[in-house]
């Protein structure tokens, strides 16, 4: 398989189900020992996991508030309610993930972790591997729409 990352993006899951979480996703985050992290798994195609901060995750609740009222909107918080687990940031920087979300998003071994501003994507290696061509292609497409 072609290594299309650098090496700060991708890590290992231990055999604990511990992730370290890069030093500068921690400092950008202000993500210290003891914090509390909101693990919720997107069961796109392939699924990955989103990783929110305490504040991240109130904005993204705070977000659903104001979506249009509706069947969809209950849905979606109902989800994100039901299957959202949170961890502990420990000394190292590290944090659990629950084996029932490491299997739902397939997660073992070398993942990648991709800061996306407003939360963290944590994907299998193989699935982020596929999705490449996807991402290539849509920062071209916006990259030439904005320049």
């Amino acid at each position: 398989m072609i290594n299309h990352f650098n090496e700060k993006s991708l890590h290992t899951i231990d055999n604990k189900g511990r992730l370290l979480l890069p030093k500068e996703i921690r400092q950008a985050n202000k993500i210290k020992k003891g914090d509390v992290l909101y693990l919720v798994p997107n069961l796109s195609d392939p699924p990955y996991l989103e990783v929110r901060t305490a504040k991240q995750w109130n904005a993204y609740r705070e977000s659903l508030r104001h979506e249009s009222s509706g069947e969809q909107k209950k849905d979606t918080f109902r989800y994100a309610m039901m299957i959202k687990e949170t961890a502990v940031i420990d000394g190292q920087g590290r944090f659990m993930i629950p084996s029932r979300i490491r299997e739902a998003c397939r997660l073992n071994g070398t993942v990648a972790v991709i800061d996306m501003d407003v939360y963290v994507e944590v994907w299998c290696r193989e699935h982020v591997e596929k999705k490449y061509s996807d991402m290539v292609r849509a920062f071209k497409e916006t990259n030439d729409r904005m320049f």
